[in-house]
């Protein structure tokens, strides 16, 4: 009988693993960044926010905010121990049903059908999906982006456990927006300036709330340009809560290291120690920048237009926990075919299909360009990341996650490139 391991261990240890290819890269600071003192020093700053007042330079009438503050022991024994006992249930219910399967096959000499067999795994599916998808609900944190993950790789997971967990893409428990801007204060205020001096207007909406941080458009003052932004804001004490998570998945793959197929725990601690890196905007800033050089510039160094737009940062409003950038008027493309539908644009018409190859041809020049000619690249392209503008360009935003690979990485890519063009067929790889 054939034992299908597609539980939860599996899902969330598989697509972590393709995380590997996307750990955070802290870029060094290129001679026209321009970041000033106090922007440089909170990059230095070890702890997250957890002051339980408001900025010293607002009005005594402003009402005080509650920082959330770090996770206590108890309370990270008490999430380990909830993670522990959803877990291990559904992975075991996946044994237990090969061997129900087994025994009865045995008792009564009669083998499944292929069709039946796969309804029975179907079932199997949409139980531990539910129950996946509730713990992760109840969670958060770090297992937000591990179903992130699962629900983009449909090419690898059940869809079962892809639809489930299909709504963590892009919204996810958003935080108040008084919170949101009480961070912003402490981040980016001086001493005399106001949260108006920077903001003419402020959203209290997101546009969207995700594991690591949460965004919202704004208007800046004349000031700082007078345009519209989005305001990327990072999550109180969110640092701690993510790193435990981590912890926690280290000490189950370590616990099943004998029956994975891959060696999952080594995949979490480099995990571990690179992850640090995307808790820092200053660094995610600089990669937003180096990123756009390469691609508005051909392979002479002359100016050229980027197949993708990508959002630039505003000097004097990039910190540590704070980012403010360019706006992009448009909806993810998880939710793009929904947008299209409501536009009267069918998924197999001329103008889906045009806008498909146009999609695959804007990609493929920029992931390819940026891995093959500076082996600096955008890490983390999940379909909440990948913009459908409204004017029909291709948005790239969230350079939280980048990957630097060398000179000899990229020449072994370009020849496996090249030689799978070549193959004819799995019998017959080559010409």
């Amino acid at each position: 009988m054939k034992l299908l391991l597609s539980s939860t261990l599996q899902l969330a240890l598989a697509g972590i693993a393709w995380l590997d290819t996307s750990c955070a890269f802290a870029p060094l600071l290129p001679a026209t960044t321009k970041i000033n003192g106090a922007q440089f020093a909170a990059t230095l700053a070890p702890d997250p926010i957890t002051e339980n007042s408001s900025d010293d330079n607002t009005e005594g009438t402003k009402p005080t905010i509650e920082f959330p503050p770090p996770l206590t022991k108890v309370q990270r024994l008490e999430r380990a121990a909830k993670f522990w006992s959803s877990a291990i249930p559904i992975v075991l219910s996946y044994y237990s049903k090969s061997a129900e399967l087994l025994v009865k096959e045995a008792f009564t000499g009669v083998e499944l059908t292929e069709d039946e067999e796969q309804s029975i795994w179907n079932e199997q599916h949409s139980k531990g999906a539910r129950t996946l998808a509730d713990t992760i609900t109840s969670l958060k944190g770090f297992y937000v982006k591990t179903a992130q993950i699962i629900a983009s790789r449909k090419d690898l997971f059940p869809e079962e456990y892809t639809e489930a967990l299909s709504d963590f893409t892009d919204n996810v428990d958003p935080l108040p927006v008084d919170l949101i801007k009480a961070v912003v204060e402490k981040e980016l205020l001086v001493r005399g300036e106001r949260f108006e001096d920077i903001f003419e207007t402020f959203d209290e909406h997101p546009l969207g709330s995700a594991s690591i941080a949460q965004v919202h458009r704004a208007v800046l003052t004349e000031k700082y340009g007078n345009k519209e932004v989005a305001v990327k804001v990072q999550r109180p004490s969110i640092e701690s809560k993510l790193m435990g998570d981590i912890a926690n998945l280290k000490t189950l793959a370590k616990t099943f290291s004998e029956t994975l197929p891959l060696d999952y725990y080594t995949v979490f601690c480099e995990l571990e120690k690179q992850l640090a890196d995307e808790f820092n905007f200053v660094a995610e800033a600089v990669a937003m920048d180096r990123i756009y050089e390469t691609m508005t510039k051909d392979e002479n160094g002359y100016p050229c237009e980027s197949p993708v737009v990508m959002p630039r940062p505003v000097p004097g409003l990039v910190s540590r926990r704070v980012l403010v950038m360019d706006y992009l008027d448009g909806v993810p493309l998880s939710r793009a075919a929904e947008e299209m539908l409501k536009k009267g644009i069918k998924p197999d018409s001329p103008e889906s299909q045009l806008f498909g190859r146009r999609l695959l041809k804007s990609l493929t020049e920029v992931f390819g360009r940026c891995i093959l000619e500076t082996g600096f690249f955008h890490a983390d392209p999940h379909p909440g990341n990948i913009f459908v503008l409204e004017d029909g360009r291709i948005g790239l935003i969230d350079f939280g996650q980048v990957k630097q690979i060398s000179g000899r990485e990229r020449e072994t890519l370009s020849k496996v490139m090249l030689a799978l063009d070549d193959r004819v067929s799995d019998d017959n790889p080559l010409i």
